[in-house]
């Protein structure tokens, strides 16, 4: 009897120490959540810039424009570090986005063939323009005119 409690004990220790080598720690999802959500916030802010754009067809000069207490829009942080993220107006139709990441992004390329990395709700998808190594990364903008046209009241004015 001692021999076999002693066998489903091992057993439970060695699949517990094999999780973590096969999913990783609760440390390495805590790490891997947050730039999801860095991700995320990033999208966030570049669909708040597009919406600006076109109502009053310019680049804001800083995050802090974008804030609608109507709407309840308020600039996301850093959820590790509570910094904003930093933004760089690079020209009249162009900006850059960054943010420090922890870990490199999962490319598609990295998924095994046999699984899909298709989400169940595709806008979530970071996709390939939102990819990233770990460490500081600043995403590149260039709003295309002919795609984000500006509303004519916001041309007029």
């Amino acid at each position: 009897m001692k021999f076999f409690i002693y066998t489903i004990i091992s057993i439970v220790g060695i699949s517990v120490i094999a999780g973590f080598f096969i999913v990783g720690s609760p440390q390495e999802e805590r790490l891997r959540r947050f730039d999801e959500r860095r991700v995320g916030d990033l999208q966030s802010i570049q669909g708040e810039l597009i919406n600006y754009w076109l109502n009053k067809s310019k680049l804001p000069d800083a995050l802090d424009l974008l804030r609608d207490d109507i709407r309840g829009i308020v600039m996301p942080v850093d959820p590790e570090t509570g910094e904003n993220y930093t933004y760089v107006v690079k020209g009249p139709e162009a900006f850059s986005l960054c943010a420090v990441f922890v870990r490199p992004s999962l490319g598609r390329a990295q998924y095994p063939e046999n699984i899909s990395v298709e989400p169940m709700r595709p806008y979530l998808w970071a996709g390939d323009n939102w990819e990233h190594d770990a460490g500081p990364v600043c995403f590149e903008r260039t709003i295309d005119k002919d795609i984000y046209v500006p509303r004519k009241e916001a041309v007029k004015s």
